[in-house]
């Protein structure tokens, strides 16, 4: 095989596979907890979903390739769940928010508590079943804090 072929063939299958390694990395979702500042800062009532234990508080933008498919994902799961409601909010609606809990990317999720308390964070486009165990969660976690508050 010539060689000049070889460095090129090298050098398409090192593009290819870094190529395929960002988009993957791009499309994974995460979830995480509120850090140590973040526990401190409570999403206003005014964007959370009306006489709802828990709320799906989606963030979007306009160019957003995944936000359509999270909002039928969450629409589904708080259809599923009578005590869940799903919000969606532009990014430029909410600046107090995106700024309180640094969102840097689309589509993002907030699971949050109808006191403010943000409980987990899904970053990117999540799988349905993670979406569903981290609402369960979600409501464990509020279950096991208002246990707290019993006399």
């Amino acid at each position: 095989m010539d060689t000049t072929l070889s460095i090129v063939l090298i050098v398409g299958l090192v593009a290819l596979a870094s190529a395929v390694g960002l988009i993957w990395r791009a499309t994974r979702s995460r979830v995480s907890t509120p850090s140590g500042s973040e526990r401190a800062v409570r999403v206003p009532s005014r964007y959370l979903a009306a006489g709802k234990t828990l709320t799906l508080l989606q963030v979007s933008a306009p160019l957003c390739s995944y936000c359509g498919a999270m909002r039928g994902i969450l629409g589904s799961a708080s259809t599923r769940e009578s005590n869940a409601g799903h919000v969606e909010y532009d990014v430029s609606e909410i600046p107090e928010v995106i700024e309180s809990f640094t969102i840097r990317r689309t589509p993002t999720t907030l699971l949050v508590s109808a006191s403010g308390d943000v409980l987990f964070t899904l970053q990117g486009p999540t799988p349905p079943g993670v979406v569903s165990d981290h609402i369960q969660r979600a409501f464990e976690e509020i279950h096991r804090r208002s246990d707290d508050y019993l006399i």
